[in-house]
């Protein structure tokens, strides 16, 4: 399974490239190499952005561009302004950050409707979005497998009725998702509740996954693409009054950057 969706990540990159004709086979003339333009491709830190940066990287270099490595360069308040700027020609974003976060529109719930909202927008900042991949890399939240069997929990709901019926499930989170406008206050607001604060606690991104393993939380906050989610036989529960939004990665690229690529 984990194979066919890099597969199929690989190839919504080939064919998005091939809309400006930067398909074909490396090598070739050396001279014509030389004034093909030097792409710098970037990511955010988690481990998906990572392989999809690395992916980017890979095949510009196999195409023969000259492409520098910048991936892992930060979350969104410091990778989108270096595209704006142009300190980096690309990386791949996600539809519903960009959305909520920079466009500061409500949540949404239907993929294409989203892309298209987000590609229309950012035209005039001169930011091209390619087509977007088919998985939703949105929240989750997971609970250790002990935790869910005890106490029966398969959906959010279960987990939040739990708490309030005076259960004391430990809840780690991550301080940029209560900061987001569609992390914990958003999620609050659609469950009609709130978490008490002696059961929250925040830890770096990712690192909930670890915390529950370690049974140091009972829940947490998940990527629903992320595979420690299975390695370490965590639950993701259902998203049953749908707060979590979509959020389709795509490559981005400044419009004269891409351009040059044809």
């Amino acid at each position: 399974m984990k194979k066919t969706i890099w597969r199929v990540l690989v190839l919504v990159l080939v064919l998005s490239l091939a809309a400006v004709g930067v398909v074909g086979c490396s090598g070739g003339d050396q001279d014509a190499d030389v004034d093909k333009p030097k792409i710098i491709v970037s990511s955010k830190t988690f481990t998906e952005a990572l392989l999809l940066g690395s992916i980017t990287h890979q095949y510009l270099e196999h195409l023969g561009y000259p492409v520098e490595n910048k991936t892992g360069l930060g979350e969104l308040a410091v990778i989108r302004p270096a595209l704006e700027s142009g300190e980096i020609n690309c990386y791949w974003e996600y539809t519903g950050t960009v959305l909520i976060n920079i466009m500061e529109e409500e949540p949404s719930f239907d993929e294409e409707q989203c892309f298209n909202d987000v590609k229309k927008w950012d035209e005039k900042n001169g930011i091209i979005w390619l087509d977007y991949a088919p998985l939703n890399n949105t929240y989750a939240i997971m609970a250790t497998k002990k935790v869910a069997d005890r106490y029966n929990l398969k959906t959010t709901t279960d987990a939040v009725e739990a708490v309030k019926d005076g259960v004391q499930l430990r809840f780690i989170t991550a301080q940029e998702w209560v900061e987001r406008p569609d992390g914990l206050q958003h999620w609050q607001s659609v469950y009609d509740f709130t978490y008490p604060k002696k059961l929250h606690t925040q830890a770096a991104l990712n690192m909930g996954y670890e915390a529950l393993k370690a049974d140091q939380a009972d829940l947490g906050l998940a990527f629903t693409t992320d595979p420690r989610v299975k390695a370490y036989g965590l639950v993701a529960l259902e998203d049953d009054k749908s707060a979590f939004p979509v959020y389709n990665p795509a490559p981005a690229f400044q419009r004269g950057d891409y351009q040059s690529l044809s």
